[in-house]
């Protein structure tokens, strides 16, 4: 590509840059300026404004360098014909005068009397062309004048200002391309900032949050950080109360029916006395396990104990996990097995991993068929890992997603309370694992608490 295509090229992206730029402005009448033009035009206008004075500058020394290096050749030229003249009579001067001065097409020479009148002259005029001269005596009187024409400056201006203009122009072409690269990386943070608030105020509160990147940034990020984990707790405070609320309904409203029927006269016959006693006590009981694991999971949600970390093994756990739920899984005539390889030892609460364990195990035997089997599998790796298998129906779809949520729970008739799925996850955060369904259908579920070894 030569000097003329490449000079057009970056003049039609300029011309393009500003067109956009023209159409950026006439959206913002109606949106408003962005903070991208805002940072773009001042620093634009200040890099165009820089190309054109130094365009301007370097033409400019460049033309008066030119008109001195003319100026001293035409006073070397009107001294050396001056002494010419000097030593040669004045009529053999004009012949020499018209050589000189075909030698040299762009200068005229004139030969002086005292009183400044042209005796004689050589060369063309050319009016229309700026001129430089220099005038030197002659030693018999008079003086010379040469006037040197700067047709050869424009012809050389003509090749140079091209030139200066195609290195003024990729001045302002990759400085218009840096302004736009800064005001983006001035407004892309506040930018992605602005897209996660809108996801947050539209309910998505685990809307993830971009890197900050300068300290403005880091802060604004920070303040809707704080603002997101206040909305969350909010939110979870919210639900938390409604779900408390409905939880009790239940126990409360059997308590409060059975106290009414004995107030009104079921007293005194025994038989139904004592069934409407053993309900209020069952819903009294129903409420104590609600209050004792609502209090737990609070503890333990809001980091409120200081657990143990103590080396703890696992499948000795595990056994006494299996011993205590043997009368519930017999009286639904379902069988426990243990299983166990590798390393079992972690460091944590061994009160709260044997509270996680009853809670996977006697989920399991609930929801397990008479005359099937539950099975607590203790493995090692990299991870000790408690994984409890069922036989029953599967979880339900309805709750799959929020099954370690609190009061998630299918079998509100049958006792549960909807907390134990949330207090073996909340021990698992505790002591650096997890809690996971791993999977589910119709032949069965499994579940697993992952632990760091020991």
């Amino acid at each position: 590509m030569g000097r003329k295509e490449l000079l057009l090229a970056l003049a039609l992206l300029f011309l393009l840059g500003v067109g956009a730029t023209a159409a950026r402005l006439l959206e913002a009448r109606r949106t408003g300026l962005s903070l991208r033009l805002q940072v773009f035009i001042p620093l634009a206008a200040t890099t165009l404004l820089l190309s054109a004075m130094f365009a301007g500058i370097v033409i400019d020394r460049f033309t008066a360098r030119a008109s001195l290096f003319a100026t001293r050749a035409a006073e070397d030229e009107a001294r050396a014909i001056a002494e010419l003249a000097g030593r040669t009579p004045r009529d053999s001067l004009g012949p020499i005068l018209q050589a000189f001065t075909r030698s040299a097409i762009d200068t005229d020479v004139a030969l002086l009397d005292s009183q400044g009148r042209v005796v004689l002259e050589s060369g063309e005029a050319h009016p229309d062309v700026a001129r430089v001269s220099a005038e030197a005596p002659v030693a018999t009187g008079g003086r010379v004048r040469v006037r040197k024409a700067t047709f050869g400056m424009v012809q050389l201006m003509s090749d140079v200002a091209p030139k200066v203009a195609l290195l003024a122009l990729m001045f302002a072409v990759a400085s218009a391309a840096l302004a736009m690269l800064i005001g983006g990386a001035v407004a892309g943070p506040i930018e992605r900032l602005t897209r996660a608030a809108e996801r947050v105020a539209a309910g998505e509160r685990q809307a993830p949050l971009p890197e900050p990147r300068g300290r403005e940034v880091r802060a604004l990020t920070h303040a809707l950080e704080s603002m997101r984990r206040e909305l969350e707790e909010r939110h979870a405070l919210e639900n938390f109360v409604a779900d408390v609320s409905h939880e009790l309904k239940n126990p409360v409203a059997a308590i409060r029916a059975s106290a009414e029927v004995l107030t009104e006269g079921a007293a005194d016959e025994p038989e139904t006395a004592r069934r409407f006693a053993l309900r209020i006590r069952e819903g009294a009981d129903k409420l104590q396990q609600l209050t004792q694991d609502l209090l737990s999971l609070a503890r333990l949600e809001a980091r409120g104990i200081e657990p143990k970390d103590e080396p703890v093994d696992l499948c000795a756990i595990a056994r006494e996990v299996v011993d205590a739920q043997a009368p519930t899984a017999a009286a639904r005539h379902v069988r426990v097995e243990l299983k166990a390889s590798g390393s079992s030892r972690v460091r944590g609460d061994p009160v709260w991993l044997r509270r996680a364990l009853e809670n996977l195990v006697g989920n399991a035997v609930q929801h397990s068929p008479d005359g099937e089997r539950v099975e607590l599998e203790i493995s090692g790796g990299a991870q000790c890992v408690a994984q409890v298998r069922d036989h029953g129906p599967g979880v339900d779809p309805a709750i799959r997603e929020r099954l370690f949520e609190r009061f998630a729970t299918t079998r509100h008739g049958d006792g549960g309370t909807g907390l134990g799925l949330a207090i073996v996850r909340a021990v698992a955060e505790l002591h650096g694992g997890r809690a996971e369904l791993r999977e589910t259908g119709p032949r069965g579920s499994v579940f697993s608490l992952s632990l760091p070894r020991a």
